[in-house]
């Protein structure tokens, strides 16, 4: 039997955990005890932080996994690329992780390679970015958390100090990036590599809360774009993609597309996307085994010749945003829509729900798949009234 380590036990990791089960293998899980609600489905579980790499190989030496993995977390893959180098293990070099882990020195390496992306600067003061020249409205947000976490949209300098402050309070390294505002829509881009030949599985439309914090309302499958701007897109992915080295496993690239078709790219994480994209979305539109193909990467049985698109359909995820106050009451009715694959409540009855201003304040969520057209939001389906 395979041994696979698997770092993080909370939602991103539980489809992880649970699809590594279902392929009889035995599953060796880390993560913090507190909210680690896949740790009951893992052959064990071991209570250590996911950022404790040097501990965590230690005990991976006694294991001596056949694989070491994780989705959807830029704070694990650190961890999990830094045991894998450790142990000859497949994964992304230490020189990729720091890369794609760093929204700054992401930047600076998109740039060298004439990859498209905002113009950037590192800001610890307001004045920085009167300095490099940069034209409001702006973008501030920490170098190194993903989720919305400390991002806000300013539209003068005054707002700056503000911004800054929350974006550096948000930030593990304590660090900050300023980048031009792009308009356009949003899209992501879900990829998967094997030995650094990378294959676009799906781009994913977005739809956000819009400025100051831009958290995400929903996100659906396939992106409403003509097939022209698509081939632009993936040929911009696949560049962004070698510039930062990814070898191994999946991705998640974060992209603008502006009235004239131009292709920013702003954010690129070696990983799969959260919000359900990489564990759900992508096999609901194209029935292609995402989560499985990450787990044989990780082992080392990837065929290439395995990916393929076996169906078109529509799949998405739309998330609820109630009324900041005291939740007096959920009514949840997506078992009356078939084209709903499930819902999820993160809240209860007596919780203080209040501005949501990153995704994991989140209360609800439900997920569709239609075979014919893309699923409308229906206010009444998951309903949190607060007081």
């Amino acid at each position: 039997m395979k041994r696979l380590i698997i770092i993080g036990a909370n939602n991103f990791q539980l489809p992880l955990i649970l699809k590594a089960r279902k392929m009889s293998i035995e599953t060796h899980v880390f993560a913090w005890g507190e909210g680690a609600i896949g740790k009951v489905f893992a052959t064990k579980f071991y209570p250590i932080s996911i950022t404790e790499k040097e501990e965590i190989l230690e005990v991976a030496r006694e294991i001596k996994p056949d694989g070491i993995i994780s989705i959807g977390s830029d704070l694990a893959t650190v961890t999990v690329n830094y045991v894998a180098s450790n142990l000859g293990l497949i994964g992304n070099t230490l020189e990729c992780t720091d890369i794609t882990t760093n929204k700054f020195r992401m930047r600076q390496q998109l740039q060298r390679h004439g990859c498209p992306c905002p113009k950037f600067v590192m800001v610890d003061k307001a004045e920085q970015v009167r300095e490099h020249g940069l034209q409001f409205p702006i973008i501030v947000k920490p170098t190194d958390r993903s989720g919305s976490r400390g991002v806000t949209k300013i539209e003068s300098f005054e707002q700056l100090d503000e911004a800054i402050n929350r974006a550096k309070n948000e930030s593990f390294c304590k660090e900050v990036i300023a980048e031009e505002f792009i308009v356009g829509q949003e899209y992501s881009v879900e990829s998967i590599t094997w030995k650094g030949e990378h294959y676009v599985l799906q781009i994913t439309e977005k739809e956000t809360t819009g400025a100051p914090y831009f958290v995400e309302k929903a996100q659906h499958q396939p992106a409403n774009i003509p097939d022209s701007v698509k081939r632009k897109v993936f040929e911009e992915v696949k560049k962004s993609l070698r510039a930062l080295k990814v070898e191994y496993g999946a991705s998640h690239s974060e992209i603008f597309i502006t009235p004239n078709n131009e292709i920013f790219i702003t954010e690129i994480g070696a990983r799969m996307g959260g919000d359900f994209i990489g564990s759900d979305l992508v096999q609901l539109s194209t029935g292609f085994d995402f989560v499985k193909a990450v787990i044989e990467i990780a082992l080392g049985g990837f065929e290439p010749a395995s990916i393929s698109i076996s169906k078109n359909a529509f799949s998405g995820v739309y998330f609820i945003f109630p009324n900041p106050g005291k939740v007096v009451e959920i009514i949840d009715k997506s078992k009356n829509f078939p084209e709903i694959v499930r819902s999820e409540i993160y809240c209860a009855v007596g919780d203080d729900i209040h501005e949501i201003r990153e995704s994991g304040k989140r209360p609800a969520a439900y997920i569709y798949c239609s075979e014919n057209q893309r699923f409308a939001e229906h206010k009444a389906i998951i309903s949190i009234k607060t007081l």
